[in-house]
């Protein structure tokens, strides 16, 4: 029987078509290593960038914040209340609009009249701030911005001569009363650090969630979480010096879904 040999040509196509294949396999398996490759690096970029997937340093942002630049408020971004903005609907809804008045119909003034009202009512709202700050021993959100609210829409009358009628500029007036605080009573610190001393173990956890007092639940409620949301939990020391003298503070900052926060709350 005869044999059928390949001829050169037939061999020169075989090979090509094995080389082909090849590149083709090369060049998939390539693209998949670069595609893992690049999304484990877009991940640690996204971990390293964003501090709320690190518990040493949202404690330490906060800190600086609350600590140190004496502003308990903008430092409520790292902590639970993180999940519904206090400055946002919750703020607006609970405290803001229930002292306004609808339909008021404001008098016309000028520029210059209007800067000369807006001072003044600062003025007496900025002094209020600093009271309660000085006074409200637990300083709760709830306790202080009931509290300014008040004061604003009676200052607000007795200022204008009319009933307090706009959201933004009672928002704005809050805001202004936070950051002028804080320029005046930051401290002036140095070295400031924080480091994870505590991890709790599964069972330490379950403990913490268990224990947590019915003030403290009520407060998770209020911003839509449950204690049982919380999935891990470390203590923070912040440290730091003034003037010399070392300082220091423990949060207790827990881990909901994949971001931490400081548990204003514990």
């Amino acid at each position: 029987m005869a044999v059928k040999t390949k001829t050169p040509k037939q061999t020169q196509e075989e090979k090509d078509t094995t080389t082909k294949r090849f590149d083709s396999i090369y060049m998939t398996v390539c693209i998949c290593a670069a595609v893992v490759i690049l999304t484990a690096a877009c991940i640690g970029v996204v971990r390293g960038k964003f501090v709320m997937f690190h518990p040493d340093r949202v404690a330490k942002q906060y800190c600086d914040s609350a600590v140190v630049g004496k502003d308990p408020f903008n430092s409520l971004k790292y902590t639970t209340l993180i999940k519904n903005n206090y400055l946002g609907d919750y703020f607006r809804n609970n405290y803001v609009k229930p002292q306004l008045t609808e339909g008021v119909k404001v008098k016309e003034r000028t520029p210059e009249e209007l800067g000369k009202l807006k001072g003044q009512l600062a003025d007496i709202m900025d002094a209020f701030y600093a009271d309660i700050v000085a006074t409200n021993t637990d300083k709760t959100l709830d306790g202080v911005l009931k509290q300014y609210t008040a004061k604003y829409a009676e200052a607000y009358q007795e200022v204008f001569g009319e009933p307090a009628s706009s959201e933004d500029d009672m928002v704005t007036c809050f805001e202004a009363s936070v950051s002028n605080y804080s320029s005046k009573n930051a401290l002036a610190a140095q070295n400031a650090e924080s480091e994870v001393t505590k991890e709790y173990s599964d069972e330490e956890v379950a403990s913490y969630k268990a224990g947590l007092s019915e003030a403290a639940k009520a407060q998770y409620t209020k911003f839509n979480l449950s204690p049982e949301d919380i999935q891990a939990v470390c203590e923070v020391t912040y440290t730091y010096t003034v003037d010399g003298q070392a300082q220091s503070e423990v949060c207790t900052v827990v881990q909901i879904g994949a971001q931490w926060y400081v548990d204003i709350s514990a």
